[in-house]
């Protein structure tokens, strides 16, 4: 968690902290912080188009500072806190689901099987996002995804029916209780254990995209089916408080180049994930793609999962759920 002596430092350190000093400057100077881990990732490539962007159009009077996770003293699950305690004024948002537990629909296996069927419930679930945000002090600006996370092992997996008995690392729980109802023990692993884990057969398979793991762990695994569970998604989230107190010019710009160049990141990613798919089969992976009726059966196995999940988180949840089933008429 974000201790109060950081909070103060970095609050003494932002453009809020000091409105003097910025109005003597003329120069505003925010700073950005996401969960992305590397810079050659769409996300911090897209991010510094928007720095650079921004930067031009306000002839350098908008000024914003960009680290990439692990780069600062805040967890990736605290950056939800951080951006609505002005720690830091944007924020990158992908392990936003413990401060708001609504934007997990988007993430329950098997409710959302396709891109088309993503936007639509983006859209139903847009406002109920945005009222969680602002509850926290932010508003969101954008939403972006990954694709689809499918099942890798080097075991045969080539069907619902054979994840029965196989160890499966997983990202969440949502994700864990969707392979114990197939029969496969679903696994936590840190990313950087995975290899180590697949080679010593404490799992035998992931959880991933191809452009994620299936593009890093590729040489311990032989089976690709794509079978896909769910989207990862992320908010791009300001400080409410300080986006409000901005120069009107340096908000329009802000705003523009957010909601304009965002979805970038969804399409290099996508991109990505159709190119490394080839490149998989090219090299022998044995790849099954889902039938409509692995699907269904995935979806009937699940749905009283979604309703009891939905029920336990409470508030506006149910609601939201209902209302994205009823869109995709399932």
């Amino acid at each position: 968690m974000i201790t109060r002596r950081q909070a103060i430092v970095a609050l003494a350190a932002s453009p809020v902290a000091a409105p003097a000093v910025l109005r003597a400057q003329g120069t505003v100077t925010w700073t950005i912080y996401t969960y992305v881990p590397a810079a050659t990732l769409a996300p911090a490539k897209v991010f510094q188009e928007i720095i650079e962007r921004v930067s031009k159009e306000t002839n350098g009077g908008f000024q914003m500072k960009y680290h990439l996770g692990g780069a600062l003293t805040i967890k990736a699950t605290d950056i939800t806190t951080a951006v609505g305690d002005n720690v830091i004024q944007i924020g990158d948002d992908g392990f936003q689901q413990g401060n708001v537990p609504i934007t997990g629909i988007l993430r329950l296996p098997m409710l959302i099987t396709s891109t088309t069927e993503f936007e639509r419930a983006l859209a139903v679930m847009k406002p109920y996002v945005e009222r969680a945000y602002d509850k926290k002090g932010s508003t969101v600006l954008s939403t972006y995804y990954f694709p689809m996370q499918i099942a890798w092992s080097s075991k045969k997996l080539t069907s619902l029916d054979e994840f029965k008995g196989q160890k499966i690392r997983a990202t969440s729980p949502e994700q864990i209780e969707f392979l114990k109802r197939f029969g496969a023990n679903g696994l936590t692993v840190g990313g950087s254990e995975v290899p180590s884990a697949l080679e010593r057969g404490v799992v035998d398979g992931v959880l991933t995209a191809n452009a994620g793991g299936g593009k890093v762990w590729k040489d311990l695994l032989k089976y690709c089916y794509d079978i896909g569970l769910n989207y990862f998604e992320a908010n791009v989230a300001v400080n409410k408080e300080a986006y409000a107190k901005l120069p009107p010019a340096y908000k329009e710009s802000l705003t523009k180049a957010i909601v304009e160049l965002s979805p970038k990141m969804t399409q290099m990613m996508a991109a990505e994930e159709s190119e490394e798919a080839v490149k998989r089969k090219a090299e022998g992976m044995i790849q099954t793609k889902a039938k409509p009726e692995d699907y269904k059966r995935g979806a009937e196995k699940m749905a009283d999962y979604w309703d009891g999940w939905a029920k336990a988180k409470g508030g506006e949840t149910p609601e939201a759920l209902k209302k994205v089933r009823e869109t995709l008429g399932r």
